[in-house]
């Protein structure tokens, strides 16, 4: 049995969000899986079986418990099937579909003159729900002064989901951004509260020219106290500001990483329909870093 590392959202190791990911994991029980997964320590490790609906059938571990889906770990799976040869592209381009807890998703696997270039992730439409919460409270939370929380009327404090619901925070600064050293057992007690899978911080002030946002992610609820870069919840806050009006419809980035030293950058597509949100993509690049080969069997 072998374990990759694969880093997504960037071409560079140890940069990007890194990602366990296990192939032919058709005959682990559900206990190997979380073991494997506490054991990695990673935001999520992935693990591949076959499918009778899909092109691939992938299941989700976080070091606490098993969870739905992965937007990085998609990116890192997919990446890394195509590096290996089990999906081939046709005119540099392929489209598989992936069996997970949420449904069927297509992937998009884009290649350029014959060399990997990036991986596209399908998440669900967009849901957004306004949260009446107390700014001081939040800041304190934090670990920053209320004053430095810019939500308003026209980005309030909201949870959006494509798949995996995000509290979506407007901060004053990239460098209050990093800045701030949360509690987070009180982001862990307040997730819980509010029926979210972490708190998602973003800014307008970004360190790339180009980028529409920096954002930081905390979710120590599924095992991750912080998530270097977070896949669905960036396509969730790109759905949001293209529905507030804060981004254009079509293609964006949005970068993250740079408060613990892994920096990447997320390519976000929204399409819209009659004025609202229709479709939510997100992708980019990866790096496989490393392989971990058992000598003996599980």
């Amino acid at each position: 049995m072998s374990i990759y590392q694969v880093d997504a959202f960037t071409d560079k190791p140890f940069f990007g969000n890194p990602t366990a990911v296990v192939l032919d994991a058709d005959e682990f029980a559900p206990e190997l899986k979380q073991f494997l997964a506490s054991e990695m320590n990673l935001p999520i490790t992935a693990f591949v079986l076959k499918s009778k609906n899909a092109d691939f059938k992938i299941e989700y571990y976080t070091p606490k418990k098993e969870t739905e889906i992965g937007g990085h770990a998609t990116i890192a799976t997919f990446w890394l099937l195509a590096e290996i040869g089990k999906i081939k592209p046709e005119n540099d381009y392929a489209r598989v579909t992936q069996e997970t807890k949420l449904g069927i998703l297509p992937v998009e696997i884009f290649w350029k003159k014959g060399i990997l270039d990036k991986v596209l992730m399908t998440q669900l439409k967009p849901t957004f729900t306004e949260v009446d919460l107390s700014i001081q409270k939040l800041a304190d939370i934090l670990g920053i002064r209320p004053d430095k929380i810019e939500c308003n009327d026209q980005l309030p404090l909201v949870i959006a989901s494509t798949g995996s619901p995000k509290l979506l925070v407007l901060i004053t600064s990239k460098e209050m951004t990093d800045a701030m050293v949360p509690k987070f057992e009180d982001i862990e007690r307040l997730c819980r509260r509010l029926k979210c899978d972490g708190i998602h911080l973003y800014t307008f002030d970004t360190y790339l020219e180009g980028s529409t946002c920096y954002t930081r992610h905390f979710e120590p609820y599924r095992g991750a106290p912080e998530t270097p870069i977070s896949g669905m919840a960036n396509g969730a806050l790109g759905a949001f500001l293209v529905e507030k009006g804060f981004a254009q419809p079509g293609t964006f980035y949005i970068e993250q990483g740079e408060s613990v030293e892994r920096a990447g950058k997320i390519e976000v597509k929204i399409e819209v329909n009659n004025k609202k949100v229709s479709s939510v993509k997100i992708g980019g690049k990866a790096k496989t870093v490393f392989k971990i080969q058992f000598k003996e069997k599980l």
